[in-house]
């Protein structure tokens, strides 16, 4: 029988120990988990995996793959910390957790492939070229009238209808030189995280971004030598790559004086701003060398009348936009008035809210592949409300939440697009200027 003196947890331990005691065991959890809105089990919500690690650490359980299962069948979608009365981060102990079983268990050889090589390795930005080439010639189209992806399970098959845009031949920071000077005197200089997705399949979000900060006059680095941002390696548990993309994103972006750091990745940037100190113990600005903002933060807060100038006049139609939340933007960042902000000074849109904004879409990582029927089912309540709000387009700020809720979207033949944010605010600024 293993004991708590014999260390066997460190990693929960070290970081979570006293939140596992603090719990109240109220089940105030229960009604916002999504999981548990699904499986009305207990070892679904926070509760249950809370009372799960204390009996591990009291050494009344020993760890084992059906924990390891449980542990992994959470959204770390934070709904439950916002619930909680005593203020505790149940998605983070469950992390530790993760990473626990995977020092004890090592990964499946499936997800050692995507973490540590494609994300961890930066191998995901060789592929770019067959992507591209892919979706020019419609091969993911025609794998879905031969019925491949659902021969694979739900997630896969619903995946397989996203909407892609149109994808270079070559990652982002391939075509974009490391130093960008706007037309005028800079008023500033931020530096820019372009994130996997970003640098490899949503290029448009990075374009878009740098567009912008580049026409109110800021100079905008893009650091050669960033990676991933570590977050799919902190939900996955390998603790020990993500200290690895921690240090190679340091060094990179503290070379600069930089007046900010952006990010339009809802992951990426609740990697920077919340995982980063909660694993280094040092805030932002010491890890990385500036304050890091969250791109439609950061636009909101300090631009938001320079912007407004901006934008076209004599708009002669609107089209109804709407706005999802995604949980590591609205939760984990508190981001969540700011991109409506910008959305309301855009005159090409009306903007309406969908009931229950805030709700996860089901994403979650590697959650939708290995919990296909509940990522579904969530991924499906989400777009119920969408269709409900009469938008023809969702407004969003994750890479994530745009690939499940695109694919939810056309899978049911719904002609509603999904865009960044910030990407219609570069298509305002591009009709402004006659482009």
């Amino acid at each position: 029988m293993t004991t708590s003196n014999d260390k066997t947890l460190p990693l929960i331990e070290g970081y979570y120990e006293e939140q596992i005691i603090q719990c109240m065991k109220c089940g105030m959890c229960q009604s916002t988990c999504p999981v548990y809105y699904e499986d009305s089990l207990e070892t679904g919500c926070a509760r249950g995996k809370l009372a799960l690690s204390e009996a591990l650490l009291h050494g009344k359980l020993e760890p084992n793959h059906k924990i390891e299962m449980i542990f992994n069948k959470c959204l770390l979608c934070h709904a439950c910390a916002q619930a909680c009365p005593v203020g505790l981060s149940p998605d983070k102990v469950f992390a530790a957790a993760r990473a626990e079983m995977v020092k004890r268990y090592d990964m499946p050889w499936i997800k050692s492939v995507i973490y540590r090589k494609l994300l961890g390795q930066g191998k995901l930005s060789s592929l770019t070229g067959a992507i591209s080439l892919a979706n020019r010639l419609k091969l993911f189209s025609l794998a879905r009238s031969l019925s491949i992806p659902k021969m694979l399970g739900k997630s896969v098959e619903r995946l397989s209808f996203i909407d892609l845009p149109d994808i270079p031949s070559r990652p982002f920071m391939d075509r974009f030189p490391e130093v960008l000077e706007p037309k005028a005197k800079p008023i500033g200089t931020v530096g820019y995280f372009v994130g996997c997705a970003q640098n490899s399949v949503f290029q448009d979000v990075a374009e878009a971004s740098v567009n912008v900060l580049l026409s109110l006059g800021y100079r905008v680095i893009i650091p050669k030598g960033q990676g991933c941002c570590g977050f799919p390696h902190y939900g996955a548990g390998d603790f020990e790559t993500l200290k690895q993309k921690i240090a190679q994103n340091s060094s990179v972006f503290k070379k600069h004086k930089l007046d900010a750091i952006i990010i339009s990745c809802a992951t990426g940037g609740s990697g920077l701003k919340d995982v980063y100190p909660e694993i280094t113990k040092q805030d932002d600005i010491t890890t990385l060398g500036a304050k890091v903002y969250d791109v439609s933060e950061f636009l909101a807060q300090k631009h938001l009348k320079d912007l407004k100038k901006m934008m076209p006049k004599n708009t002669k139609e609107k089209i109804k936009v709407t706005y999802h939340d995604a949980c590591h933007l609205n939760r984990l960042q508190g981001v969540a008035s700011q991109p409506r902000d910008l959305l309301n000074i855009m005159p090409s849109y009306e903007f309406v809210e969908m009931e229950n904004s805030t709700k996860c879409c089901g994403e979650g990582g590697g959650f939708t592949v290995y919990y296909q029927e509940i990522s579904t089912n969530v991924a499906n309540r989400k777009r119920e409300t969408i269709k409900n709000t009469g938008a023809k387009i969702v407004a969003l700020g994750c890479p994530g939440c745009r690939a499940q809720i695109s694919g939810a979207l056309k899978q049911d033949g719904l002609n509603i697009d999904t865009r960044h944010t910030v990407c219609l605010l570069w298509d305002e600024i591009k009709k402004s200027n006659g482009k």
